[in-house]
């Protein structure tokens, strides 16, 4: 039992710490805003929208980075004033990779996808911004 709290306990800051800026689902709403999320592996990003694609409110970071845009596909998404979402090429051991560049395309909204192509954002393992008036514009709603 000791060991079981002390795994536990161990973890815990890492859940809190993944947790910034996630549902408030107490409240039902968006917490204060997120400064940066760097990214980080689609499929595990996939995941979490998948137990998330119906929140009704989800306030993307501030600074968002790589498999973070994907969490436009959250039904709730919005962008804070000042915000910016940073696309690059999805990579597979190093190198781009247009099957990931494919799965990834199909979490963006309509508007979004087309913009993303318009622009190659996915083209280049270099960033491509999408600053929020522009993402406004797209029809991604912006946060309270």
């Amino acid at each position: 039992m000791r060991l079981t709290v002390a795994i536990l306990l161990a973890f815990l800051p890492v859940a809190t710490a993944r947790a910034d800026g996630l549902l408030d689902r107490v409240a039902n709403r968006a917490p204060a805003a997120v400064s940066e999320d760097d990214g980080g592996s689609v499929l595990e990003r996939a995941a979490f929208i998948k137990s998330h694609r119906d929140d009704f409110s989800f306030r993307l970071p501030l600074e968002c980075y790589s498999s973070c845009t994907l969490l436009l596909a959250i039904r709730g998404a919005c962008v804070a004033r000042g915000s910016h979402l940073y696309f690059h090429s999805a990579t597979l051991d190093g190198r781009r990779s247009p099957r990931w560049n494919a799965y990834a395309m199909g979490f963006y909204p309509a508007p979004v996808r087309r913009w993303v192509v318009a622009h190659r954002a996915l083209g280049s393992l270099r960033f491509t911004v999408l600053d929020w008036r522009t993402a406004a514009n797209l029809g991604v709603p912006v946060c309270d």
